[in-house]
C-alpha cells in the first residue's frame, strides 16, 4: 500500500528548504521500507478548489516552508482540514 503525503506550498525549485524537503521525506520512506509518494499541492490549487477536492486523496498533509504563500488563505484551509479532520499533520 502506498501512503500519499500532500506538501501544501508553492513549489520553487531555487529554494533549498523546497529541495531539502523533497529529500528528506525521500529518504526517511527509504529508511523505514515504506512505499510513499509525496506531492506538491499548490496553496492557490487549495484555495481555488477548496480543500477537499485537493487534498482528499492523500493520508497525511505537509506543510511546506516558503511563506509569503502563493494563497495564505489557502494554506490556511489546508491546516483546518487536516486538524479537523484528524489526518496526520506537520508543519515547518
Amino acid at each position: 500500500m502506498t501512503t500519499r503525503i500532500a506538501i501544501v506550498g508553492d513549489f520553487n525549485p531555487e529554494f533549498h528548504s523546497h529541495l531539502a524537503t523533497n529529500s528528506a521525506i525521500a529518504d526517511v520512506a527509504r529508511h523505514i521500507g515504506l512505499d510513499l509518494h509525496s506531492e506538491w499541492v499548490p496553496t492557490d490549487r487549495v484555495d481555488e478548489l477548496g480543500p477537499e477536492p485537493a487534498l482528499s486523496t492523500f493520508d497525511a498533509i505537509f506543510a511546506s516552508p516558503g511563506s509569503p504563500y502563493n494563497s495564505m488563505h489557502g494554506m490556511l484551509r489546508a491546516i483546518e482540514y487536516a486538524r479537523t479532520r484528524n489526518i496526520p499533520f506537520t508543519g515547518t
